[in-house]
């Protein structure tokens, strides 16, 4: 996925439970909070709590591959 598609799946997903890879190939479900033009503030999933404990922040560029939490992301390597 490029940075561009990467952005629009994210930004279609505020306050949604996302499945990222990131560059180093590893997998997460996060929880996606607020988009900004860099990146977005996100909660891990498996950690929300009311109100969750810490927030991420993550650039796109960070992000290899996205999907909705729900669509399932298989493994490419």
């Amino acid at each position: 996925m490029d940075t561009d598609e990467i952005e629009r799946l994210i930004k279609a997903n505020v306050d949604k439970t996302v499945t990222i890879v990131d560059v180093d190939g590893e997998m997460q479900n996060l929880f996606v909070h607020i988009v900004d033009d860099e990146g977005f503030v996100c909660y891990i999933a498996a950690e929300m709590t009311q109100p969750p404990a810490c927030a991420y922040w993550v650039r796109f560029t960070d992000v290899r591959e996205v999907r909705n939490a729900e669509d399932g992301l298989e493994r490419k390597d």
